[in-house]
């Protein structure tokens, strides 16, 4: 079979990721986005252990271009939520800076609402918080049709706002982590809809790492536009065995109806079957990029 240009540069760029691949990093840097009493703080102690320096960032995309930067080693971001579905800002961060996935963590998510000591629910004129906790809080907040919903770029960032703002007419949305980091009280506990809520983070660095465990593989592909291109291509990981546990379709950038596929596939595998599976990936694919070979979580 010929490949075409685009095909055989998404090889190359695979290969040449797999030839700088290091080992885990036993010490170094880790950027996250938020402040203490984050989930993203927390996914970060849950990965590492308390004996790293993490350092907090306003943005996402901060932390993408402090790992790639040199900055840091390692940065964790939120890929999905198990109510609210995607990140889709940091599926397009991930391609933009061309970071690998290295690590995944899973944080349960529980939201409080916390104000300043001594305040009431009855006071409460606004509330603060990141949009995928307003919404999914939304039964919650229903009851509560006359308060004012103000974004935030993080939960814990918009608790310590309102500590440091002492306003009883105000609210935030976080974790009880966040009400006692920020000297705050927990006017109302569990107020996001599902009890099993959850968000997953990737650990993503500027390399590849072989890390003890990896079973996981994530990539990003675009398709020919032909009948049963995605079809044949999922076929592959039914004649390997392996379990395909996501897919996600994102519009290409400048590209108007066209798409964009990631996937994350699990299977006890070597990087020899690895290099076969995407040899195959590649004779089905118009383009793909490697994004992570890792632990699943």
């Amino acid at each position: 079979m010929v490949f075409t240009g685009e095909q055989q540069s998404s090889m190359a760029r695979y290969l040449q990721m797999k030839r700088q691949m290091r080992r885990p990093r036993a010490a170094g840097l880790v950027a996250y986005s938020g402040t203490r009493g984050s989930y993203a703080e927390e996914a970060c102690i849950r990965f590492f252990g308390e004996n790293r320096l993490f350092i907090p960032h306003k943005s996402f995309e901060d932390v993408f271009k402090t790992i790639t930067g040199g900055g840091a080693d390692y940065g964790v971001v939120p890929i999905e939520n198990s109510t609210t579905g995607a990140i889709n800002e940091n599926y397009d961060l991930l391609i933009r800076y061309q970071a690998a996935i290295v690590g995944e963590v899973l944080i349960p998510v529980h939201h409080c609402l916390l104000g300043v000591p001594g305040a009431a629910i009855s006071e409460i004129q606004s509330v603060y918080s990141h949009e995928q906790g307003f919404y999914q809080s939304r039964d919650f907040l229903s009851k509560y049709p006359n308060w004012t919903l103000v974004p935030y770029h993080n939960t814990a960032v918009a608790a310590k706002m309102v500590h440091d703002a002492a306003d009883p007419t105000k609210a935030a949305i976080a974790s009880q982590r966040a009400a006692e980091i920020h000297h705050l009280d927990v006017l109302a506990e569990s107020i996001n809809g599902a009890d099993n809520n959850t968000t997953r983070f990737i650990v993503v660095s500027r390399l590849l790492e072989n890390r003890p465990g990896r079973n996981k593989i994530s990539l990003r592909f675009t398709l020919s536009d032909t009948p049963g291109a995605l079809y044949q291509l999922l076929g592959i990981f039914d004649a390997e065995h392996l379990n395909l546990s996501k897919i996600e379709s994102r519009p290409i950038p400048n590209n108007q109806w066209h798409y964009q596929f990631f996937l994350d596939f699990i299977g006890e595998i070597d990087e020899d079957h690895l290099d076969a599976i995407l040899k195959r990936v590649m004779a089905h694919t118009r383009s793909f990029e490697f994004l992570g070979f890792y632990p699943h979580g």
